[in-house]
């Protein structure tokens, strides 16, 4: 029974290891994605999490826009040289390095980034029903996520849901709704207003 035990341990993560190279073509073959998206935020310590909603939009090479509508309007905006966070309420805005990265920007920058998934993380288990597959994923090397959870629909390869933790012990839920892989580049471009408070961090 022991055996038998390893043996089923082992053709899972096989598996599992296979669809995260087959889900990494994919990313291979696409320009970006966009999304609507309801997001759950939960701090270390607090059990109950800040949920929020909006739409994203990420293309290659590492430009991600994330736009909320609720419960208040802000935009963060990153490329590989800065990220903005800009609070429409507030009429403010913080200009930091990447190096500064948020969870959310973290999590979202590894489906355009041109290190390879299977390259970073490894499959620590999976799970599979009739039309997805949950991949439980860890880092091989040191990086701000600490566990990553993906739900990734069979057919289309398309995310569902995205489950995050990072050093901290924080975490991060993102379900996604209307998702759709680009085929062809997009502009995502973010300029802010003039009479905008701006803080460089």
């Amino acid at each position: 029974m022991k055996y038998l035990s390893i043996i089923l341990l082992l053709f899972n993560l096989s598996f599992g290891q296979d669809f995260l190279s087959e889900f990494q073509k994919k990313l291979n073959e696409i320009k970006g994605f966009e999304s609507e998206f309801t997001q759950k935020t939960y701090q270390a310590g607090f059990k109950n999490p800040d949920v929020f909603t909006g739409e994203v939009k990420a293309s290659k090479p590492l430009t991600i826009k994330l736009d909320y509508t609720k419960p208040y309007k802000q935009i963060i905006f990153m490329t590989k040289e800065k990220i903005i966070l800009y609070n429409l309420q507030e009429n403010q805005a913080v200009i930091t390095s990447p190096q500064n990265s948020l969870l959310i920007t973290d999590v979202i920058s590894i489906f355009v980034d041109n290190k390879p998934i299977n390259k970073v993380f490894s499959v620590k288990s999976h799970q599979e029903n009739k039309n997805s597959v949950i991949l439980d994923l860890i880092p091989k090397n040191s990086n701000d996520v600490k566990s990553l959870e993906l739900t990734i629909e069979k057919n289309t390869l398309k995310l569902q849901k995205i489950s995050a933790i990072d050093s901290d012990g924080n975490k991060i839920e993102l379900e996604f709704k209307y998702f759709k892989y680009l085929s062809t580049p997009i502009t995502i471009d973010f300029k802010l207003p003039k009479n905008v408070e701006v803080i460089k961090q």
